[in-house]
């Protein structure tokens, strides 16, 4: 195997996906964190689908978004369970750039699909708490379709975009613990994909319009607490902060992991592999993050499940006005002995 960076070496196209042939500690380690985190991503995705399905407040179009989200968190992981995470463990030699560039692109497009569906689901919980009056005209179960149909469509425009521009494609690299931007030939003296650096910073400007979106929302929250606590103690706007809770957190982390995504950049220059680990890992657990917070912010889930994570409420003992009463009457009718 020809040795990357020496211009004396002769050119191998796909060299950058291959692994080390042996397996080290740190291999090892990272390979099994991409393996555990994008398994439990997916089940607790496919346990968000069963939610979803089953409780009644989750019918309507926020729900039908965050299905959408969630289907794209779930096919982003399953490259990571079945392709990343074992070849970072056994670090193979003999791989197919065929197999990586597949592995990638999978990825990337239920990635982009799930990046884009949070400013339509930031946008719902704008819109669900600062004018519930319009909510229902406004997110109709048409524009609910239309939002979810642009966005699957954008997303493979945008993996497309790869494909189209010269020399942009990228590939998962076991060695690298990251995708990594693919030399298409020799004469190339760049080592980063165009569009990845478009990608990759258009994806931080739009997690930076939905988490301003979040901040309006938060802002409304705590203006409708303050002046009008009657409203504030209704069940529905209790039910918007909770989904909106589950938004804002999901938003947080996006923006800690697109900024490793950006400094990363999808290239092997020298000194920048813990952003290469940071960038894939923090993906990762965002997409966890998002399925757990649909389960930790809503008590209906909790009850559904039969667990409460937070104890939030102590329930009083519903023998307690029953015993009380017992009491009561039994100290009247013993007063009326002693008459």
């Amino acid at each position: 195997m020809p040795q990357e960076g020496n211009p004396t070496e002769e050119f191998v196209y796909g060299s950058e996906l291959q692994g080390h042939g042996h397996m080290s500690r740190l291999d090892t380690l990272v390979g099994l964190s991409i393996w555990m985190l994008a398994s439990a991503a997916v089940m607790v995705g496919f346990l968000n689908l069963y939610l979803i399905k089953k409780l009644s407040i989750f019918h309507n179009s926020f729900g039908v978004l965050w299905v959408s989200r969630t289907i794209g968190e779930i096919g982003a992981n399953l490259p990571n369970i079945f392709y990343a995470g074992p070849v970072t463990v056994f670090q193979p030699r003999d791989i197919d750039p065929i197999t990586g560039i597949v592995a990638w692109t999978v990825a990337f497009f239920f990635s982009f699909e799930s990046c884009i569906m949070v400013q339509s689901v930031s946008a719902n919980r704008m819109i669900a708490v600062c004018s519930p009056l319009n909510y229902d005209y406004i997110f109709t179960k048409r524009l609910t379709a239309t939002l979810i149909t642009v966005t699957w469509f954008a997303a493979a425009l945008i993996i497309s975009m790869y494909y189209i521009v010269p020399c942009s494609l990228l590939g998962y690299s076991p060695k690298y613990h990251e995708h990594i931007f693919i030399k298409c030939s020799p004469d190339i003296d760049r080592d980063h994909s165009l569009f990845a650096t478009i990608g990759n910073r258009g994806c931080f400007a739009m997690c930076s319009c939905a988490l301003i979106m979040d901040i309006t929302t938060l802002f409304k929250i705590i203006q409708i607490k303050v002046r009008n606590k009657a409203a504030a103690r209704e069940s529905t706007f209790k039910r918007n902060v909770r989904f909106f809770a589950q938004t804002a957190f999901q938003n947080i982390t996006m923006m800690g992991t697109l900024v490793f995504q950006v400094l990363a950049n999808n290239s092997k220059e020298s000194g920048r592999h813990e952003y290469f680990v940071l960038a894939y890992d923090t993906l990762i657990l965002t997409q966890l993050n998002n399925g757990l917070a649909l389960i930790l912010f809503n008590p209906e889930v909790h009850e559904f499940l039969g667990i409460n994570f937070w104890c939030l409420k102590k329930r009083k003992p519903a023998v307690l006005p029953c015993s009380t009463t017992a009491l009561s009457s039994t100290l009247t009718i013993a007063a009326r002995i002693d008459d």
